[in-house]
């Protein structure tokens, strides 16, 4: 029974490292004209997350991005990537007449964050509460945003000049390969274990050494 529990925690064990590989696996090329190759991690769904923010099906949204995105060179090529991209075209035949929700993409930690807001306007439903929120911000009325959901991290990669290839325009200095960073994790965990193991051998060893040197006392059988 202990082997077979044990067994069922190393097949446990090896699932989530498989799945935690196949995540850590995960990538997205994006492109037009130019193309952005991206690592994406922290990825959160709409299920898992279970957020209160809605939207309306095929609403068109707002675009926000942090000042990062006019001031690094590479990400003003990529905002403008994301603009053609979660972008709505101006007069495109089946873009609906309202906005209600915001996509936000913030630079931090040499990533962008991406996440997706709804716009949650409220209006007083007395004159008192119109009062007070009309000398606190100076409208009868409140926006807010909520969020929706998914989330995810983008880690770009590289940038190329064409769709999908080409000159190699920006390359992440700092971008480590999962793999290898998943490799080097493994090795310093057997380095662990290979000190772990050593430092027991020593142990025992010490042990029957100091039983083998001990000497014999004339007396322990005395009382018995």
């Amino acid at each position: 029974n202990n082997d077979h529990a044990a067994l069922l925690r190393a097949a446990g064990d090896a699932s989530e490292e498989d799945d935690l590989a196949r995540s850590n696996k995960l990538s997205l090329m994006m492109t037009g004209g130019p193309s952005v190759k991206f690592h994406i991690t922290n990825i959160h769904t709409m299920d898992e997350l279970k957020l209160t923010g809605n939207c309306m099906k095929g609403s068109r949204p707002i675009l926000s991005f942090d000042k990062s995105f006019d001031e690094r060179e590479e990400l003003q090529l990529i905002k403008h990537l994301f603009v053609d991209v979660f972008g709505t075209s101006r007069g495109h035949p089946k873009s609906k007449p309202f906005v209600d929700r915001v996509m936000g993409f913030y630079y931090g930690d040499g990533k962008i964050w991406v996440r997706n807001y709804q716009i949650l306007e409220q209006t007083a439903t007395t004159a008192k509460e119109a009062a007070v929120q009309k000398k606190l911000t100076g409208q009868a009325h409140s926006t807010s945003l909520i969020e929706i959901g998914p989330r995810f991290v983008l880690d770009p990669i590289r940038i190329f000049r064409g769709s999908f290839g080409g000159q190699t325009l920006f390359v992440n200095e700092d971008f480590v390969n999962p793999n290898v960073a998943r490799s080097q994790e493994k090795k310093v965990k057997g380095e662990r274990y290979v000190r772990r193991k050593g430092a027991e051998r020593k142990r025992k060893v010490r042990e029957r050494e100091i039983k083998e040197n001990v000497p014999v006392d004339p007396l322990a059988d005395v009382f018995q």
